[in-house]
């Protein structure tokens, strides 16, 4: 499981349980993830004795980002020895840096081992490694990716060989006997060592920094390997860690000090990744998290538009306006002629995989990227940026015009937030209906016809509350065609949307209703809906919690809402991450962790409740 994540715009390393890198994608955030699988050893070679550092082999591991930057850090403790790591990622350079310090309760000589196994370009096959005795340095490539690992001081040894295929386990197995007898060169699915000899003391720590640098060709990585070894390898770590310091000092807002520590601590490791999430391009995935990819095929290293435009919200909210701005841009390279937006793209632009028919469409997504693009105009007050964004509100907005049910004036049949059933759903209907308003008012500003927007979109919410309110059970129903009555936390981020004036007694009661049925007993937290069998029985969901906690404070309740807040913090990772879902039984995250939207709905749940503390309003969505 991801625990650690740090990452420049187009490298971003990901850290596992063990402190092991755990996924290493370049040159987009989701794309490509190019490491198989990475460990680290120790040789005691006065007692002859080797182990890895992974839990239950005599090791004791704690992790906790380390500093203001909240970069990770991963310390072990066993046989004697006390192991600690912290990586940077250089915030201009594609560059990795991993600095071990090694301090022994006795004087020993040791020997330290880090083996790596690539997949580049997510294929284990045709890759090649390389050892360059004159550097000394270790290189592992395949068509226009490359990886070159060097180190101050450098290592002993390092060897090269191959895995899983012909039968082989792996070249970690040559470090097994304390001593690497590999060869210099391997190509196939090729995988390597490297190997340091020291003696370890008591009274100081013993330091290795080991680098890799990231690039598209020989000359490039090269350029960077000697850059830092004539520069100083000191330089680049003092840098890396000045940065993420300086950055988290100037660029991010205070949460409100009512807060836990702990909730605030998670407030700024959301706000980093959310920064850590985003390309350089603006796509932002909804998770760095692969496991899915055994359990269902798939991953979620995908750009959404709905995550997307939630996310973009939360960014403009904690400040990180050009990074909101580069998505929305992404959107418009992205968006269908026709002014639509598919199910999901590659955070390249790339049309994404799906599970739906064509035409591929969710329908809140097309109208959660004009939302956002209403919203970062707001927060920036620039009416030059409406001008860049016209095309894709126009475009957009016109699409979901002509998208509708010529019988109900609804918006036809399209899939759910939740992906899984086609209909006419309510949150997607009050999700049009918002869209179509924010569009009207973007064209107000700059001083087009805003008439058809806003007519259809009065239309759409006085069709919505009509059809969608049931007054036999009074309460709403989920979606039509086919109608379907399960309680839904969705129907909470419709009300967020406006289906009905929150001074409505319906929307108190339709809170109500939510909570009663979705409240987990015990672990706490909201379900999604009634019957929720993905990854386990209704389990509590992050951000429909915070739906909830949204939905408390826009009610009147912040002492409720406060404690929603608090709920999700707590059920944080240890090293601050959200996941998407909660187990039920055992309270451990479940699903992709971190998730992006999760850490994005913190964010902007604790700004709406800091300017009720300021102003004694709920600003609007």
């Amino acid at each position: 499981m991801i625990t650690q994540v740090t990452g420049n715009g187009r490298l971003l390393l990901t850290v596992n349980e063990n402190g092991d890198w755990n996924e290493l994608f370049y040159p987009f955030p989701g794309q490509f993830q190019h490491l198989r699988e990475a460990r680290l050893g120790v040789f005691d070679v006065s007692g002859s004795k080797f182990t890895w550092l992974r839990r239950g082999n005599g090791f004791e591991i704690h992790q906790m980002p380390y500093g203001t930057g909240h970069l990770p850090q991963s310390i072990w403790k066993g046989h004697g020895l006390t192991i600690s790591v912290r990586d940077h990622v250089h915030p201009n350079h594609d560059l990795v840096a991993r600095v071990f310090r090694v301090r022994a309760e006795s004087s020993r000589p040791v020997r330290l081992f880090a083996y790596h196994a690539f997949q580049i370009a997510e294929s284990m096959y045709q890759d090649t490694a390389f050892v360059d005795p004159s550097i000394p340095s270790l290189v592992h490539y395949k068509r226009g990716y490359f990886f070159e690992f060097f180190a101050d001081p450098p290592y002993t040894r390092a060897v090269c060989g191959e895995h899983t295929l012909k039968g082989l386990q792996g070249t970690y197995v040559d470090a097994e006997d304390g001593r690497l007898e590999g060869r210099s060169v391997a190509h196939g699915a090729a995988d390597s060592v490297m190997e340091w000899d020291f003696d370890a003391k008591p009274d100081h720590d013993v330091e290795i920094r080991l680098f890799l640098a990231a690039g598209r060709s020989l000359p490039a990585v090269h350029q960077v390997r000697d850059y830092v070894r004539h520069g100083g390898s000191a330089r680049f770590i003092q840098e890396s860690e000045a940065f993420w310091e300086t950055w988290v000092q100037r660029r991010l807002p205070h949460p409100p000090q009512a807060l836990s520590a702990w909730a605030r601590d998670v407030y700024r490791s959301s706000v980093l990744l959310l920064r850590h999430s985003t390309g350089p391009n603006g796509a932002i995935i909804a998770s760095p998290d692969t496991r899915s990819l055994v359990a269902a095929g798939d991953t979620y290293n995908y750009c959404w538009w709905r995550d997307g435009g939630y996310v973009s919200k939360a960014m403009d909210e904690a400040g990180l306006y050009e990074n909101a701005a580069r998505f929305l841009h992404f959107a418009s390279q992205c968006q269908n002629p026709d002014g639509s937006f598919f199910h999901r793209h590659y955070p390249d632009g790339a049309l994404g995989s799906t599970w739906h028919p064509p035409p591929f469409l969710q329908i809140d997504q097309t109208a959660t990227v004009i939302a956002a693009a209403w919203h970062h105009f707001k927060r920036g007050a620039d009416p030059d940026v409406l001008l860049d964004l016209w095309p894709l509100v126009k475009g957009a907005a016109n699409f979901l015009v002509s998208f509708r049910d010529p019988e109900t004036g609804l918006p036809a049949p399209s899939y759910d937030l939740w992906e899984e059933r086609l209909g006419i759903h309510l949150y997607s209907v009050a999700a049009v209906a918002h869209a179509l308003e924010r569009a009207a008012r973007v064209a107000v500003e700059i001083g087009k016809d805003p008439t058809a927007w806003r007519n259809a979109s009065l239309e759409i919410s006085r069709n919505a509350v009509e059809r969608f309110w049931d007054a036999k059970t009074n309460r709403f129903v989920r979606s039509l065609s086919p109608r379907d009555e399960l309680r839904d936390a969705s129907l909470l981020l419709a009300l967020k949307l406006g289906l009905i004036p929150w001074t409505d007694p319906r929307a108190r009661a339709s809170v109500d209703g939510v909570e009663a049925r979705l409240w987990v007993p015990g672990i706490g937290g909201l379900a999604r809906y009634e019957g929720d069998k993905y990854y386990g029985q209704e389990n509590p969901w992050i951000v429909c919690t915070l739906w909830l906690a949204e939905a408390r404070l826009r009610l009147g309740d912040r002492a409720r809402c406060r404690e929603l807040i608090e709920w999700v913090g707590a059920h944080a990772t240890p090293t601050q991450l959200l996941p998407e879902q909660i187990d039920r039984t055992t309270g451990e995250p479940k699903s992709a962790t971190p998730l992006t939207w999760s850490h994005s709905t913190f964010v902007d749940v604790i700004h709406k409740y800091a300017e009720t503390e300021s102003t004694g309003k709920v600003p609007e969505e």
